[in-house]
């Protein structure tokens, strides 16, 4: 199955509940080399950052550094490190993994095409009893306006460490995909706007989402999901691949135009 695409009951969940789990994808020592590219890659990004360069904007305070084509999410107003995104043109072992057959081949499942590429890549964390929840969304609204076909992107999350309900698991609501956008948030910037409004939906309670390290969990761009802080002494981090069809621009091009104007 691993490296394989989608099975007959595979598919029947991903169009049921809108996501497919699939455990033990990764082994031990290639999350070690991994999660040690990652953790190199951050310690460079924010040797020499500027606290002056940051903008809250919607539940996250964000550091465009443009010279490196990224965009760097701090924890509130800390030295914390929440994100990066994109990553995969900053580290050749980062970008290697997103070639992996055992992503490449069920996202020709997901994304309308034999040969899915990149559109962006987010590096997620959560550091021990420092990282903060992300609010319940989906990820359409925040790529309307930078993906040129946001329906068509689908992702692999890589979960880095074992992730559970103290350190911040992801959690979804199954079969949430099938009603589309759902009503967002009206209660703050444009950036805020793309959370979900939550007084809307008062009856959905998200379902955690427990995983070992090696686990991939593959959604689409209307799973609506969410995650708690980490309140643990453990780390809780995550590599976000999204994937869409060839000849479209990825989020480097948007990211490199703003550099420009």
């Amino acid at each position: 199955m691993v490296g394989a695409s989608f099975t007959d009951s595979e598919r029947q969940a991903y169009d049921r509940d809108g996501y497919v789990v699939r455990s033990n994808v990764f082994s031990s020592n290639e999350l070690a080399t991994i999660t040690r590219a990652c953790e190199d890659l951050i310690a460079d990004l924010v040797a020499d950052r500027q606290e002056a360069r940051r903008h809250r904007v919607g539940s996250y305070v964000f550091d465009p550094d443009l010279t490196h084509g990224t965009m760097i999410k701090w924890e509130g107003d800390s030295d914390v490190v929440h994100g990066i995104e994109p990553f995969a043109h900053l580290c050749d072992t980062l970008n290697e993994c997103a070639s992996d057959a055992r992503l490449i081949d069920p996202m020709r499942d997901m994304v309308p095409s034999d040969t899915p590429v990149l559109f962006t890549e987010k590096l997620n964390l959560k550091r021990p009893e420092h990282g903060g929840a992300n609010p319940l969304h989906q990820d359409y609204p925040y790529w309307v306006d930078v993906a040129e076909v946001p329906e068509e992107v689908a992702t692999a999350m890589i979960f880095l460490d074992d992730s559970t309900l103290a350190n911040g698991c992801l959690h979804v609501v199954p079969g949430s995909h099938q009603l589309g956008k759902w009503q967002t948030r009206a209660d703050g910037d444009a950036f805020l706007a793309n959370e979900i409004d939550t007084d809307a939906y008062p009856d959905v309670i998200p379902q955690p989402l427990e995983a070992s390290a090696g686990t991939v969990v593959f959604f689409g761009p209307f799973l609506a999901h969410t995650s708690a802080p980490n309140t643990s002494a453990r780390e809780r981090r995550a590599l976000l691949y999204s994937y869409q069809p060839p000849g479209r621009r990825h989020m480097l091009d948007v990211l490199r135009r703003l550099n420009k104007s």
